[in-house]
């Protein structure tokens, strides 16, 4: 399959030898890493050689070379067939202990595989005579940090963009000493050539706290627009007590604490079944993935068949259950203007065309311009009653007929242009000397 957004670009003799991707993600299967495989195939399809370099864990450090997207491809794709049997995203009281000790201490920032990343990185830098392209991606911040280091060693060599596809000190439910972790942030962020980020509420909170231009790349979910036989699913070998004959409201992913109103979500479905019996007959509401709070706070209200929860999947399973779903939801980040995260789950959902049931999402808030823009219409539901109303429109008047959806995926494609005007950008600066 050949990748959409490679561009060839006649290499020079100016050129710099690599761009290099310092990431978390490449070996993953969650929805940053297709971020992480966009960029690598928009560089390499410029004709310029790239070096992943991906941590995992506290140790491991993969260091992998790719020549041509088609590479890249054939990569991720052999990811994508690993059977992942636990979610990415870890849950219960010990996990958040761990996370609060984590952040209090920055622990991220120096662990082995991060340290082992910045001393392969100068040791290649003091080695290589021509100028490099650094994509530091983040979360985690330690890539970030590692590129920002690398910058300030080498300026001369080193043109460096910093993704950040979520913010660190300035984000709610992380912990830590804001103060500390705001002026490394920011002294990072400063250091680089590029700053991105994945909305416009994201990159107005990064420039009014740091002083400094940052662009929005959309999270466009590139792994989505590319035409696949959809597959069938077995519902109920997913969990037996799946009825396939009801409406399938789907939720794939995972929902840290603290992250979504899941409060109000499960109310609204509670009160569907005690005000609309009929109605609530004919849905249900299934989450996939690591959701343990839905699931404690659905038992809290006494639980049910309304809705059922499956355990994680792989990334190919879960896109076979979304193409098989008849509403697709979506979270939104519970705070003002949903603090400006835009995920990519909102475009893979977009690409398969299917109805949007979008939760806590706030009138102006950068998701709900893009339903706006590229589904003619948007939904912000926020109370219980509001989303117990929306789940009724859905069974009585249809869900195509009630809810957002976009019928042509070529429509965002132009989004990626601004990845392709980037990497250019960022060549250019390498090839003329960094500084």
């Amino acid at each position: 399959m050949t990748s959409s957004i490679a561009m060839p670009l006649h290499a020079t003799a100016t050129q710099p030898l690599e761009c290099w991707f310092l990431t978390s993600e490449f070996e993953g299967q969650r929805a940053g890493s297709f971020r992480q495989e966009r960029w690598s195939k928009v560089f390499s399809g410029l004709n310029c050689p790239v070096r992943v370099f991906n941590v995992q864990g506290a140790n491991r450090l993969l260091e992998k070379t790719f020549g041509m997207p088609e590479e890249i491809e054939a990569f991720r794709e052999s990811v994508m067939n690993v059977s992942v049997s636990k979610a990415s995203v870890r849950e219960g009281m010990a996990i958040t202990v761990i996370r609060f000790i984590k952040h209090t201490f920055l622990i991220d920032l120096y662990l082995p595989n991060v340290i082992a990343l910045y001393r392969r990185c100068a040791r290649l830098l003091r080695e290589t005579q021509g100028n490099v392209v650094i994509m530091a991606s983040s979360p985690p911040f330690s890539m970030a940090v590692v590129g920002a280091m690398l910058k300030r060693r080498f300026p001369e060599k080193v043109t460096l963009s910093v993704d950040m596809r979520d913010a660190w000190a300035l984000h709610d439910s992380l912990g830590g000493n804001r103060n500390i972790k705001r002026a490394i942030e920011g002294a990072v962020l400063r250091r680089a050539d590029a700053v991105t980020t994945v909305s416009y509420g994201l990159a107005e909170e990064f420039e009014s706290n740091y002083s400094i231009k940052v662009g929005t790349l959309f999270n466009v979910a590139t792994h989505y627009f590319e035409p696949t036989t959809p597959r069938s699913v077995d519902w109920r070998a997913l969990n037996p007590d799946i009825d396939p004959d009801r409406i399938k409201v789907v939720y794939t992913g995972s929902t840290p604490i603290g992250f979504y109103d899941l409060q109000s979500l499960t109310q609204g479905i509670r009160q569907l079944r005690e005000r609309n019996p009929a109605a609530a007959d004919r849905l249900q509401v299934i989450f996939v993935g690591a959701c343990a709070p839905v699931q404690a706070a659905w038992e809290m209200l006494g639980g049910g068949m309304d809705v059922i929860f499956v355990p994680h999947v792989n990334h190919h399973t879960a896109r076979a259950i979304q193409q098989n779903a008849d509403v697709l939801m979506f979270l939104a980040y519970f705070a003002p203007g949903n603090k400006g995260v835009v995920s990519t789950k909102i475009f893979e959902y977009m690409a398969l065309g299917k109805p949007i049931y979008p939760v806590s999402l706030h009138h102006g808030s950068d998701v709900d311009r893009l339903l706006e823009t590229y589904c003619g219409r948007s939904c912000c539901l926020h109370t219980a009653d509001e989303m117990t109303a929306a789940f009724e429109r859905v069974v009585e008047q249809g869900a195509l007929e009630t809810l957002p959806h976009m019928d042509d995926p070529k429509r965002v494609r132009p989004l990626l242009d601004g990845y392709r005007d980037l990497a250019r950008t960022l060549l250019t600066q390498a090839q003329s000397g960094a500084k």
